[in-house]
């Protein structure tokens, strides 16, 4: 007699961003992601933004059902809009819990949308939560991501909500050991959130490799990626290397030291003869990023913090060695193979190190190189193992919940980041431990004045 199957595992997932309306790194997870978990036997229904703004439909795409909940920004700006998502999200989720319709719901940390659901646990069906960590909006605010200036009474509530669904799910997941370790940390989590990596598209043919000595760098134009120090390493390699050229995918930012575009910035940066090398091609649409990825030799990706970033997986799956910073996911991505180089964050001289190492060696290797990125981040991140992966997570997560023994939310917690919350409305000032950042990232983040033009 054949042994009985567990019935499939309902999952709702929120992400504000899902097709056809994503571009970012959290909207990118979730395209690849949910057809992962419905190939291997997941019933998923997402609950998402409508961003063009009618009112609430839902959508049958054979397996998949979506939720879509307008989202519109009022006079609380965004903090309240997020506020707004939340509240809705975790009605939805109530109401498919009433029918008998959902094993476990999972969020992104950014943006706080699981905090309604959690802090509204005590009046209705317990939902097992995952949450996971892309990048956390203060760490974002550090590295100079967020047009605010200052930690006022909106962002900091905003900052807390999202450390209180960090703290109050029942799990935490993570696509790299990197932003793990650090959750657990700075977050002080009783356990190391659990790594699995991101989920990737279904392979495609990679462009033929090219010999030209053109290094690629895909991303905005922010003192977060890395840009600066790029811009100084590169002088250094040109002299070395002067047939080379650095092309910039990437949207502009008015992010520069004292204010202003950090294109023209950078720029200023450049002497005359350095300019030439050195193309701004600005935001490009898929086709165009395609044809960028054909011409270049190498990717560069200096970030001085990241996670799991897109860029590094698409720069590998086109077959394209990479060169990449310590701070982040990205080195567990190359690990010990010859997919490429790590050098260490913010340090100039150790990106001009191994951008002229790889530079220095003849197209046959790169190219060899590049096979071996596009097999490495192929392994790592294949849809069919990295569902399983999350279904082990799931299973287990609801598992415990299940269970007396599991650990659930802990009362100082709340009671400690409710003060937070007291504390922002009676001063209008934050007492939230903000991330640190290290002397050779904070170097690059913190204002200073323009530096002359270096020839």
């Amino acid at each position: 007699m054949r042994a009985q199957q567990d019935p499939p595992i309902r999952l709702v997932l929120v992400s504000r961003e899902y097709p056809p309306f994503y571009g970012g790194g959290i909207g990118t997870y979730a395209r690849w992601i949910v057809p992962a978990l419905i190939d291997a036997g997941v019933r998923v229904t997402v609950i998402t933004e409508a961003h063009d703004r009618s009112s609430p439909r839902v959508e049958l795409q054979g397996p998949l059902t979506i939720h879509r909940v307008p989202l519109a920004i009022g006079r609380g700006g965004w903090t309240s809009a997020a506020a707004r998502f939340s509240i809705n999200a975790g009605r939805k989720i109530a109401e498919l819990t009433r029918r008998g319709e959902v094993d476990l719901a999972e969020f992104a940390e950014c943006e706080a949308a699981a905090a309604a659901l959690l802090l509204l646990r005590g009046t209705g069906p317990r939902v097992p939560t995952l949450v996971h960590l892309h990048t956390p909006s203060e760490m974002l605010y550090q590295l100079r991501s967020l047009s605010s200036r200052a930690v006022d009474t909106s962002l900091g509530s905003y900052f807390t909500a999202e450390r209180l669904a960090i703290r109050l799910a029942d799990r935490i997941g993570a696509p790299s050991q990197f932003i793990a370790s650090w959750a657990h940390h700075h977050y002080a989590l009783p356990e190391c959130p659990h790594v699995i990596p991101y989920a990737i598209a279904p392979p495609a043919d990679p462009p033929p490799p090219s010999n030209d000595p053109n290094v690629l760098f895909i991303g905005r134009i922010e003192p977060r990626k890395g840009v600066e120090s790029l811009i100084r390493a590169w002088i250094e390699v040109r002299r070395q290397h002067p047939d080379a050229m650095l092309r910039l995918a990437g949207a502009d930012t008015a992010s520069a030291p004292q204010g202003g575009s950090m294109r023209a910035y950078l720029q200023s940066q450049l002497s005359p003869a350095d300019r030439q090398s050195v193309q701004f091609l600005g935001r490009l649409r898929p086709e165009a990023l395609a044809s960028e990825y054909a011409q270049a030799s190498i990717c560069v990706i200096p970030s001085l913090w990241e996670n799991f970033p897109n860029t590094c997986i698409e720069s590998m799956t086109h077959a394209r060695p990479v060169v990449v910073s310590d701070n982040g996911g990205m080195a567990e991505m190359v690990a010990d193979t010859d997919a490429g180089f790590v050098f260490t964050a913010g340090d100039p001289g150790s990106l001009q190190q191994a951008l002229s190492r790889i530079l220095d060696e003849p197209p046959s290797e790169r190219a060899r190189r590049g096979k071996v990125a596009r097999q490495r981040i192929f392994h790592m991140c294949d849809p069919a193992r990295v569902a399983a992966q999350r279904i082990e997570l799931f299973q287990n997560t609801i598992a415990r919940c299940r269970s007396r023994n599991a650990p659930g939310p802990i009362a100082n917690d709340m009671i400690a980041e409710w003060c937070r919350c007291e504390d922002l409305l009676r001063n209008d000032t934050s007492c939230l431990d903000m991330p640190e950042l290290s002397g050779p990232i904070a170097q690059w983040i913190e204002p200073v004045a323009a530096q002359e033009v270096i020839r």
